[in-house]
């Protein structure tokens, strides 16, 4: 398949239950044929019910569809900041980076258990000698705002900036970003939300 990192494509599953709705799930790693793999968080009656699916239940995908890819990158240097099951697309667009690209990534969870594919992103971050930080704690406590913003990525100027996560996470970065000086531009965002 012609697909970026970043981008998600539509899922049909065929099983009782799951056939009539079709729910957009982003690749969490490149394809790597046969195999295209996305990570789901349990959140409702369709999310759980796909880890009671039985191997070789069929599948009709869509896509891919998205723009939160490489080919918007401007700058020399990329901060990828993800909250919860939002990692998902950043550790795909991480994977398909070019080479000579810098990296500086934040992810952010309520606990240590909650940081998606955390191990993964650390270890590819330390292949390309980046920057990499796990902001861990309560929501309302321990924020991605400015003054975090500024101490844990200081090219963040330099950067162009992806941000994922649930609900009101990438509206908060984005505006923190915004009052450091980083052009609208240079801002990419994916917000998980139905």
């Amino acid at each position: 398949l012609n697909v970026s990192g970043g981008q998600y494509f539509q899922w049909r599953f065929l099983a009782p239950g799951l056939l009539l709705h079709s729910h957009p799930y982003s690749l969490s790693a490149l394809p790597s044929p046969p195999y295209l793999r996305m990570t789901v968080k349990s959140l409702g009656d369709q999310s759980s019910a796909l880890a009671h699916l039985r191997p070789g239940t069929r599948v009709f995908i869509e896509g891919p569809y998205g723009v939160f890819t490489r080919h918007q990158i401007t700058a020399p240097a990329v901060t990828l900041i993800g909250a919860g099951v939002g990692v998902t697309p950043l550790r795909a667009l991480l994977e398909d980076l070019p080479a000579e690209v810098g990296v500086t990534v934040l992810l952010r969870a309520s606990t240590p258990e909650d940081l998606v594919h955390a191990d993964e992103m650390r270890a590819l971050v330390a292949e390309r000698r980046g920057v990499f930080h796990e902001i861990v704690g309560p929501r309302q406590r321990v924020r991605v705002d400015r003054a975090t913003l500024a101490t844990l990525a200081p090219r963040l100027n330099a950067s162009d900036v992806y941000i994922c996560g649930p609900s009101q996470f990438p509206a908060d970065v984005v505006s923190a970003a915004v009052s450091l000086g980083v052009p609208e531009t240079q801002i990419h965002q994916e917000e998980f939300a139905f």
